[in-house]
C-alpha cells in the first residue's frame, strides 16, 4: 500500500532559485489552455523558501505575457499547509486575480498531507529518493483536491543554464480512482499510460529542483518546462 506522507522541509531553506520558463513542446495532457498564450517571452520563475518562528513560506512568482503571478504559501514548522496568498497583476500593475485561502478554517474539511498544486514540485526535494511510491494531496481549489503519487526513477546527468548536474528523476501522477473507481487490475495496467509530471532534483543535498516538465498546476493546466538558471 502506498504511504500517504507529510513532506519534510527541504534543505535549501533561505535560498532563491530562478528558472527559465517556457511552454512544453509536446503536451502530455489534453489541455485547452496553452502556455504559449500565457507566458511572457523569456519568462522567469523565481522561487524563494524561508523560515522563521511562524513556520515555512514558499514564494513563487512567474512572468506572464500580460502581467505577473505571485503565490505565497504558508506552512507551519512541520510543513503543514496553513495559508495561500495569490495575487495576479496586469502588465500595468492593476489587479487581475486576488485570493487568500485559510486552510485552518473549519468551512472546508480538507485532508492532511495537503499542498498547493504549483508549490509541491519545489518541496519534494526533502523526501528520500529510494524508488518507493508515496502520495500526497494537492489543493487545486476548495472544491477540487486530488491525490497524487510520486516516486524516483533513477539518476541522470542534466545540463541547464545553471550548469551540469547529477540528478534523480522523480515522476508524479494523479490517482485515477479519485475520479472513477477502477478495479485494481485496471489501475495497474493503466499506470504506464497515465500522463506524468517529470522532475529532476540534485542527487546530492540540498536536492534543489533542477528541471520540471508538466502542467503548471493540475492536469489540464498549461504545460511548462522549468530549467534552473541561478541559485543563491
Amino acid at each position: 500500500m502506498t504511504a500517504l506522507v507529510r513532506l519534510r522541509p527541504p534543505a535549501w531553506i533561505g535560498q532563491t532559485l530562478r528558472y527559465a520558463t517556457r511552454p512544453r513542446a509536446k503536451r502530455a495532457f489534453r489541455t485547452v489552455l496553452d502556455a504559449a498564450d500565457l507566458l511572457a517571452h523569456g519568462a522567469t520563475t523565481e522561487v524563494h523558501l524561508e523560515s522563521d518562528e511562524d513556520g515555512v513560506r514558499l514564494h513563487a512568482a512567474v512572468d506572464l505575457r500580460e502581467g505577473r503571478m505571485v503565490d505565497v504559501m504558508h506552512h507551519d514548522a512541520d510543513l503543514a499547509l496553513r495559508r495561500l496568498e495569490r495575487r495576479v497583476s496586469t502588465r500595468d500593475g492593476g489587479p487581475s486575480r486576488s485570493e487568500t485561502i485559510d486552510f485552518g478554517a473549519a468551512t472546508h474539511p480538507l485532508p492532511s498531507s495537503l499542498y498547493v498544486d504549483v508549490g509541491a514540485p519545489f518541496l519534494l526535494g526533502g523526501e528520500p529518493f529510494d524508488g518507493k511510491s508515496r502520495s500526497i494531496y494537492v489543493w487545486i481549489c476548495d472544491r477540487f483536491v486530488a491525490k497524487v503519487y510520486f516516486e524516483s526513477r533513477g539518476k541522470h546527468t542534466l545540463t541547464v543554464p545553471a550548469g551540469r548536474f547529477e540528478t534523480i528523476e522523480v515522476v508524479m501522477y494523479p490517482d485515477l480512482n479519485d475520479w472513477v473507481p477502477l478495479p485494481s487490475v485496471i489501475t495497474k495496467l493503466s499506470k504506464p499510460f497515465i500522463p506524468k509530471y517529470h522532475m529532476w532534483y540534485e542527487a546530492r543535498a540540498p536536492h534543489r529542483l533542477v528541471q520540471f516538465e508538466g502542467p503548471h498546476g493540475p492536469p489540464g493546466a498549461p504545460e511548462i518546462v522549468l530549467e534552473l538558471v541561478s541559485m543563491g
